[in-house]
């Protein structure tokens, strides 16, 4: 089986409860969503190449020719050493689900980034992931084209799919903007509460005119999830900080 991919490197996990780990990419393109605080370009078309870091932070690049076999992809996470595990990430990496699932031969296990609205996707994957960093986007965020009832249900039906087990760790994350709404959030993380180990409130950097959240909005919201969900982290974008992939 073969799929569009369009990058592979090394760098360390950005976001969330496992932050500072190394990791390596396989960026998919293309998204089912457009969120206003997307930071990742959109203008990809399947005649590129797919570019692949043979050395960690070099920012050197070679080309393998798109689609991509999951022989191939294999192959170039088997190179790789000391890692904790393979970010799939995009886009929206549940668009290949077929293609993800047949990657449980992997050196590493297998960390998905999702935005949690292709429940049938996630039920294709649910054998072959260890880790899952599910997004719930909110009302306002990205354009659901009228349909946003629609998304809230599939995000909710996807977080119990790829609920947390002993053997997949499963939270979610919760982009938060100056606009965003408190009730909002609370009435999301009651629809997947049971389902995750943890809430990631992220504050959103600011991109395409999103407003950050204030210091004060973020621990007002955290002590109020804190009621629904026993561990709740406010945790931003690391990477931007210091200027990694």
């Amino acid at each position: 089986m073969r799929a569009p991919i369009r990058e592979v490197f090394v760098s360390a996990q950005g976001e969330g409860p496992y932050v500072g780990y190394r990791q390596i990419f396989v960026r998919f393109p293309r998204c089912n969503l457009e969120c206003k605080y997307c930071d990742t370009p959109r203008d990809w078309d399947a005649e590129r190449k797919c570019k692949v870091e043979l050395r960690p932070g070099t920012g050197e690049f070679v080309d393998f020719d798109n689609p991509v076999s999951e022989e191939q992809l294999l192959g170039i996470i088997k190179s790789y050493e000391r890692i904790h595990s393979v970010s799939l990430t995009g886009g929206e990496p549940l668009l290949y689900a077929k293609f993800i699932k047949e990657l449980k031969p992997s050196k590493f296990p297998l960390y998905l980034e999702t935005n949690m609205t292709l429940p049938e996707g996630a039920r294709e994957v649910k054998d072959v992931v260890k880790y899952v960093s599910g997004d719930f986007k909110l009302q306002g965020q990205c354009d659901f084209k009228g349909h946003y009832e629609k998304y809230f249900n599939d995000t909710a039906r996807s977080f119990s799919i790829l609920r947390h087990t002993s053997f997949r760790d499963c939270f979610c994350k919760i982009i938060v903007s100056r606009d965003v709404k408190r009730d909002e959030v609370l009435h999301a993380v009651d629809q997947i509460k049971d389902c995750i180990t943890e809430l990631i409130l992220q504050p959103v950097t600011p991109v395409n005119g999103v407003e950050a959240a204030t210091p004060k909005q973020l621990f007002e919201l955290q002590e109020a999830a804190m009621d629904k969900v026993e561990t709740v982290r406010i945790i931003p974008q690391t990477h931007k900080m210091w200027g990694a992939l």
